[in-house]
């Protein structure tokens, strides 16, 4: 059924918008630190400061990276990821050209598909192409 304009105008209500469904909602901090409890919390500062990634500590916990990372910044945690040494770097090229796919060096290193792929372009390592998808 489709209504004219004159037709929508007469079934609006008319008012002000307080409390409607447009109504801003104020900003609320992330309720993570209340969901993990202060204990949790406590320990996952220590693990972090002591080098563990956010990234495997947030995979643990089962919540976002970008969620632990902003509880742990606001707790004064500095987050720096993680270098890629020239030993690592010279081990991942080495399996890479000895036919290691990008999965598996993602999966033994503990890194990024990013963080991997920069590595192999470092080294001068040219990435071979990817197999075909499978349709579904």
């Amino acid at each position: 059924m489709r209504f004219t304009p004159d037709e929508l105008r007469k079934l609006a209500v008319p008012g002000t918008r307080d409390g409607g469904l447009s109504t801003p909602v104020p900003y609320r901090p992330h309720e993570l630190a209340k969901r993990l409890g202060a204990e949790k919390v406590d320990e996952l500062v220590r693990r972090a400061q002591a080098g563990e990634s956010v990234r495997s500590l947030a995979r643990e916990i089962g919540v976002a990276n970008s969620a632990l990372t902003r509880m742990l910044r606001d707790r004064g945690v500095t987050i720096s990821k993680r270098r890629v040494n020239d030993h690592e770097m010279a081990a991942m090229a080495k399996e890479y050209v000895a036919g290691v796919t990008m999965a598996e060096l993602e999966q033994k290193f503990g890194l990024s598909h990013g963080a991997v792929y920069r590595a192999l372009h470092r080294a001068g390592i040219e990435p071979r192409a990817s197999a075909p998808r499978k349709s579904r």
